[in-house]
């Protein structure tokens, strides 16, 4: 009886136990499904038209790009998500459509430097825009080892491209096609012909399905609106990233706001590196269909307010600075409220339960870091240009000026009557220009020579090995070249006044200063004595 009891005993406290269990494990898993994984199972960070971009001028401090802080950036976050790849679209290795002679060299060591660069930070893959061809079918090869990465287009036929590919990323399979429509003034580069996007994305959608992608990327170099017509025929890609079919110049484009078009999210990062996209991808109970986690329908009202806030906190700082405070006051207000509703926004919306994605667009700059690889090829490409420059132009000497025009004769001629004034221009930041460059191995690069010199490629004035008293940002500049106003002081029409919109035609444009750049308040830098002002000067430039 004893024993019967015992066992009885022992069976309900086992039986208690057991249920305890079940009910602690049930509560464990409905908490694991309302509170936010970390870890995203796969990350992407998303890059549009690099287009030659290696890094910014570095005219002014924390300019936006560098593909040094990228690939600081991407290395920092490998602990947080240890399982991502980074994919391009868009003009990759080339600022044009096309090299001239004079800069042909120099751009093929600056494009081979940017794809070892990619490559360093993970580039897996690319959709090719115009400008990849730029110095021809072997170049571009070439250019694709160096990154290590996949050129998908499958829609072109040439040597390298393929339709799509699919990558291991932490035990999930990622699915990535490209299509590429690179015309620019209508024509293919050469040696690449065109077949037909839709049936060809068709196509590559069906290999990555039969090769076992759970996660499918479209990569497009090409209008948006092409793209997103694409995407809307060919369902079934998680991500469309979009690029540049070409571009040209160095003019930077402002970003564009995520959207969600069916179940497909829609990225669009700002051309040169300016930033890039990250997209965290949460998979819940092996469902690869993913719910907005980051409020993207917002987006593009966020990406007002934050546009606003900066031009209201310029505004701020310019009026502080001018002593103005008794004009801010309201404005501070304004700029805290602006600031609450940016804030509420940019609250993540995490469902509860299943698969979700969440997305940010982050700026590429200083405060990112450098990555230590990346910046020794970047300092070899730099040195390598100089020591070329240096040599192959050094036959190339600047015209003489046409008769009866003046040619430039350079600051120590001009401090013989002008001492004040020479005395103010040392204490500015045009007196030390020549110097910026100088110390990092830039004085003979063809993209930043020109506005660090005085009348450079002008008659009668520099090159680019041959700055001899023309170094620095010197009063020529500003008031055309002088040896007329020399041998006649007292002719007021052999020596220019300068506008205002000099500065800004010359030199200071984007991207070389940033978008709230003022000529006006920076017009008060560089005058002083002989320069519409008494006696007042800058403080002395750091060398």
């Amino acid at each position: 009886m004893l024993g019967a009891r015992v066992l009885r005993f022992l069976l309900r406290f086992a039986l208690i136990v057991i249920c305890a269990s079940l009910a602690g494990s049930c509560k464990c898993s409905h908490e694991a499904a309302s509170v936010p994984p970390k870890t995203p199972t796969v990350r992407l960070y998303l890059v549009s038209s690099p287009a030659g971009a290696l890094e910014p001028c570095g005219c002014v401090k924390d300019m936006l790009g560098g593909v040094d802080h990228l690939a600081a950036f991407v290395k920092s976050q490998s602990a947080d998500a240890p399982h991502s790849a980074l994919l391009g679209a868009g003009p990759m290795f080339f600022m044009n459509t096309a090299l001239s002679s004079e800069h042909e060299t120099q751009d093929a060591w600056k494009a081979d430097a940017l794809a070892r660069s990619l490559g360093a930070a993970g580039l897996r893959a690319w959709a090719p825009g115009a400008n990849d061809w730029a110095g021809g079918a072997d170049t571009f090869n070439a250019l694709a080892n160096a990154s290590g990465a996949s050129p998908l287009a499958a829609n072109l036929k040439g040597p390298t491209l393929q339709a799509a590919r699919v990558f291991e990323v932490g035990g999930t399979k990622v699915g990535v096609a490209g299509i590429s429509l690179p015309l620019y003034q209508n024509n293919l580069p050469t040696g690449i012909s065109g077949l037909d996007a839709l049936g060809e994305l068709q196509k590559a959608k069906a290999s990555l399905d039969s090769q076992g992608a759970r996660l499918r990327v479209l990569l497009t170099a090409m209008p948006r609106g092409d793209a997103l017509r694409l995407i809307d025929r060919v369902p079934g890609f998680h991500v469309l990233v979009i690029g540049k079919p070409f571009d040209q110049g160095e003019s930077n484009d402002r970003s564009t706001p995520p959207e969600v078009v069916g179940s497909t999210l829609v990225v669009e990062a700002p051309n040169h590196l300016q930033a890039l996209g990250v997209v965290d991808l949460f998979v819940r109970d092996d469902k690869f269909e993913f719910a907005d986690g980051s409020n993207t329908a917002a987006a593009a009202e966020r990406e007002s307010l934050t546009a606003r806030i900066a031009e209201l906190d310029a505004r701020i700082s310019a009026a502080s600075n001018a002593g103005k405070t008794a004009d801010t006051d309201q404005a501070r207000l304004d700029l805290e409220r602006m600031k609450a509703q940016e804030k509420a926004l940019s609250a993540p919306s995490v469902p509860a339960q299943g698969s979700f994605f969440q997305y940010r667009l982050v700026n590429v700059r200083d405060s990112l870091g450098t990555e230590q690889t990346v910046q020794a090829l970047m300092d070899g490409y730099y040195q390598r240009v100089n020591d070329h420059n240096r040599d192959v132009f050094k036959d190339k000497l600047p015209l003489p000026a046409p008769a009866g025009q003046s040619h430039y004769v350079g600051v120590e001629v001009c401090t013989t009557c002008h001492k004040s004034e020479r005395e103010f221009w040392n204490r500015t930041q045009h007196s030390a220009a020549y110097a910026t460059l100088s110390s990092a191995h830039k004085e003979f690069n063809l993209d930043c020579v020109s506005c660090h010199v005085t009348g450079y490629d002008k008659p009668g004035g520099s090159t680019v090995v041959h700055v001899e008293k023309l170094s620095n940002v010197q009063c020529e500049v500003c008031h055309g070249p002088g040896s007329r106003h020399v041998e006649t002081p007292l002719e007021d029409k052999s020596i220019a006044m300068p506008e205002q919109g000099l500065c800004a035609s010359q030199c200071h444009h984007q991207p070389h200063v940033k978008a709230d750049w003022s000529v006006t308040a920076s017009w008060a830098k560089i005058i002083g004595p002989g320069h519409q002002r008494g006696s007042s000067a800058p403080s002395t430039p750091k060398k």
